[in-house]
């Protein structure tokens, strides 16, 4: 794959995916070729590390490898856990085997869950607490709830000067033929989308109800923990499909007092 003036190999290679000055995000795995792949990403700010959605265990040794090409695993400090199941979440395990001192960063609903993975105490950001967070240098990232898309926890990160939202499941999709970012027509690209988000976000209610945290938010870039990452130019695209998506409850019927009337 070519992007920019370089090009990487996606089985072995960190992709540089966006950089300003000393904020730079990079995609970081994984290499699997199953239809529901998982994209990792660490965002580095100067010489502070935070990986997002850290993958399952059996990622846990490519995604070392690829982090050394970047920087060192000491630097890596804080882990973002979207919500709770074990294709993006279980490799925490193995993180804080490395580094007991790592901090893990999601929401309240989502910390009861990860507990389980048998982890033990750990530093913990609680993201409902504390709706942002503020780097050494300044930066800041905004943590924006995603109820409901699809776990009840589930928490996205808008990064503000790289004007990037890190969606979780949110724009997810599902393809046998895959390419890291979104290529030609963005409708083509809708079917993909539609396999996961039609049986696994909640309902269009939920969808409207996060899309109206971009009000006032510029956003460029769309990450999402499976699929394609979507760039600028359809980035508008992509929030029209989220507005008028059909999913989940919305394919319930409607049961009536009647219909129920034998538990009276």
């Amino acid at each position: 794959m070519k992007l920019g003036n370089r090009e990487y190999n996606l089985k072995t290679d960190a992709v540089l995916l966006l950089q300003k000055g000393n904020h730079s995000v990079y995609w970081i795995g994984t290499d699997s070729e199953a239809v529901l792949r998982n994209n990792i990403y660490l965002i580095k700010d100067g010489d502070e590390g935070m990986v997002v959605d850290c993958g399952s265990r059996d990622d846990f040794k490519s995604t070392l490898s690829r982090i050394r090409q970047i920087m060192p695993i000491r630097n890596i400090n804080r882990l973002f856990i979207n919500h709770q199941d074990p294709d993006v979440s279980s490799g925490m395990v193995d993180w804080l085997k490395l580094n007991p001192n790592i901090e893990v960063i999601t929401s309240p609903n989502i910390n009861v869950l990860i507990k389980h993975y048998g982890v033990g105490d750990y530093k913990y950001f609680n993201t409902q607490r504390n709706p942002s967070l503020t780097f050494k240098s300044g930066e800041i990232l905004d943590f924006i709830p995603s109820p409901f898309m699809h776990s009840p926890g589930a928490v996205t990160i808008y990064h503000r000067t790289l004007k990037t939202l890190f969606s979780g499941d949110i724009w997810a999709a599902i393809a046998m033929e895959w390419d890291l970012i979104v290529k030609g027509d963005f409708d083509e690209h809708i079917e993909s989308m539609d396999f996961f988000h039609t049986d696994y976000i909640a309902s269009n209610k939920a969808s409207r109800n996060f899309l109206i945290n971009f009000k006032d938010k510029e956003v460029n870039n769309i990450f999402p923990q499976h699929g394609s990452i979507i760039t600028k130019k359809n980035v508008k695209k992509a929030m029209r499909y989220l507005r008028d998506l059909k999913c989940g409850t919305d394919f319930f019927k409607e049961i009536s007092d009647e219909e129920l009337s034998f538990m009276n």
